[in-house]
């Protein structure tokens, strides 16, 4: 059985990282037998681990302080955080506490490396607080490197001087995708408006071309007639009331009416 780690698999450190962030990270050991630990990490000039190594009694945890150092400037947004933390464990057996503390290690490596429990740590760059944190997926914090791949780990340092940055790794860029929303002005209620407008325009139409089709037939009727016999103002009193009743079909609301539907054409189709 070896240590557990709080953090189990991700050690984040929240942006702006042109400061130094200080993030904890907790050994403890589960065991009934202490446990001597030692962490490495791939970028050790960028990181700084106190303590760097130690033990850890049973039943008892360890904090240790992980400092990130200032950088010169934000990597870009979408920058992915290739570096990583090595954890070694090994429990201290009755003959390994003979051992003095500098020369526990390099025995161990070189007569029980089998024994050597390891756990890998991801480092991760979150975002400022009040902006959306990007998750890491989970087959990626615990997928297994290639054959090929090798990560080189190298002992941490373990000092509060003041280590210069690594310079900012440049990550490719991949062009950004830019989803432009074209927002069209709907104009449904004008049209509706105007639909109302032509229909009531060919009703008033229609009710016109009636009128017109029933005076024509009255004034045909007028003009069939045959004169009164005896009567020589006949034909001009028929006239008169020709003229009048034909003046009588032609209101002055059907004339309106028309003008009306004259001006709604020309607006709807001019």
């Amino acid at each position: 059985m070896s240590i557990e780690l709080e953090p189990s698999s991700q050690l984040a450190f929240r942006r702006p990282l042109t400061d130094a962030i200080k993030e904890s990270l907790i050994i403890r050991n589960p065991t009934q037998l202490p446990i001597a630990f030692k962490v490495k990490t791939t970028a050790p000039k960028q990181y700084c681990v106190r303590p760097n190594s130690g033990r850890v009694e049973p039943g008892q945890e360890l904090e240790v302080q992980v400092q990130m150092q200032a950088m010169k400037e934000d990597p870009p947004v979408d920058f992915k955080c290739k570096d990583k933390f090595l954890v070694q464990s090994v429990a201290i057996t009755a003959e390994r506490e003979l051992l003095a503390p500098q020369d526990l290690w390099p025995t161990i490596e070189r007569d029980a490396k089998d024994q050597i429990r390891e756990k890998k740590i991801r480092c991760a760059f979150l975002p400022p607080l009040g902006h959306e944190i990007t998750q890491i997926k989970e087959e990626e914090l615990e997928g297994t490197p290639s054959p090929s791949s090798h990560v080189t780990f190298s002992d941490s340092v373990n000092n509060n001087n003041t280590v210069p940055a690594s310079p900012v790794r440049q990550a490719a860029q991949q062009p950004l995708s830019v989803h432009t929303t074209t927002t069209t002005t709907s104009s449904s209620a004008d049209m509706g408006v105007l639909k109302r407008e032509l229909e009531s325009a060919q009703e008033t139409i229609h009710n016109l071309q009636s009128s017109v089709e029933r005076l024509q037939r009255e004034a045909t009727s007028l003009r069939q007639r045959k004169p009164e016999a005896g009567s020589s103002s006949a034909p001009t009193m028929t006239a008169v009331h020709l003229k009048n009743n034909q003046q009588e079909g032609y209101p002055i609301t059907y004339v309106v009416g028309a003008a009306v539907v004259a001006f709604l054409f020309a607006y709807l189709f001019f």
